[in-house]
C-alpha cells in the first residue's frame, strides 16, 4: 500500500470518529437538554367544555328463539348457539372438526360444572377465559352456518363430557391434562 493510500485511509477513520463524536454530542444535548415547563392556566380559569348530544332510539329485534336442551334444566336459544359458533371460529377456527367440536363442549361442559356460570353468555365472557372473544381476534370473526350445525350436534351428542380447558402450545396450568388434538391441548376440571 502506498503512503498516500494509508494517509487517505487515516483521514477516513478520524472523520469518522469526529462524526460519531457529533453525532452523540447531539444526540445527548437532543435527549438530556430539560425542556422549560409552559405555564398552564389555573383550573378556576378554564370554561368546562358543553358537549351537544342528541339521542337516537333504537328498537332491538325480537330474538326468536328455537328452544334446544342443555342438561336437564336449561334450553339454548339461536342467539346461544350463534355465540357458540362465534367462539368456535375465534378459537379452533384452523383446527379440524374434532377440534372445533371439543372447543364447543368446553362451554357447554362449563355451563354444566358447578365451578362455572350456568349459562352460555356468562360463560363465554368470563374473564380471563375465551381470549380469542376478545379484540382484535374477535373482530375479524362472523358466525359461519357449518359452526353452527355442529354447535347443534354437539347439543344433542357431545363428543366429550370431560374437557373443560384448553390451550395452544401446552397443557393447561389448570386441570388434569388429558389429550392433544392438532394445536389444542386439552384438559379436565379435576
Amino acid at each position: 500500500m502506498s503512503p498516500w493510500c494509508e494517509v487517505i485511509a487515516v483521514k477516513k477513520y478520524v472523520l469518522f470518529f469526529l462524526m460519531a463524536v457529533l453525532s452523540l454530542i447531539t444526540l445527548s444535548r437532543a435527549f438530556f437538554t430539560p425542556i422549560e415547563a409552559q405555564e398552564t392556566p389555573p383550573v378556576s380559569s378554564v370554561e368546562p367544555l358543553v358537549l351537544k348530544t342528541k339521542y337516537i332510539s333504537v328498537s332491538v329485534p325480537e330474538v326468536t328463539a328455537t328452544p334446544v336442551s342443555i342438561g336437564a334444566e336449561s334450553v339454548v336459544s339461536d342467539a346461544d348457539i350463534e355465540l357458540i359458533a362465534l367462539l368456535t371460529m375465534a378459537e379452533a377456527e384452523g383446527e379440524c372438526e374434532e377440534g372445533q367440536r371439543l372447543v364447543i363442549d368446553t362451554v357447554l361442559n362449563r355451563v354444566d360444572s358447578p365451578h362455572f356460570p350456568d349459562n352460555i353468555y356468562d360463560v363465554v365472557y368470563q374473564k380471563n377465559q375465551y381470549c380469542g372473544m376478545q379484540p382484535p381476534r374477535i373482530d375479524r370473526c362472523w358466525v359461519k352456518d357449518e359452526l353452527v350445525q355442529l354447535v347443534r350436534e354437539e347439543l344433542e351428542n357431545r363428543t366429550d363430557y370431560d374437557v373443560i380447558f384448553f390451550r395452544t402450545e401446552r397443557y393447561s396450568d389448570y386441570g388434569v391434562p388429558m389429550f392433544q388434538i392438532e394445536h389444542h391441548y386439552f384438559s379436565s376440571y379435576d
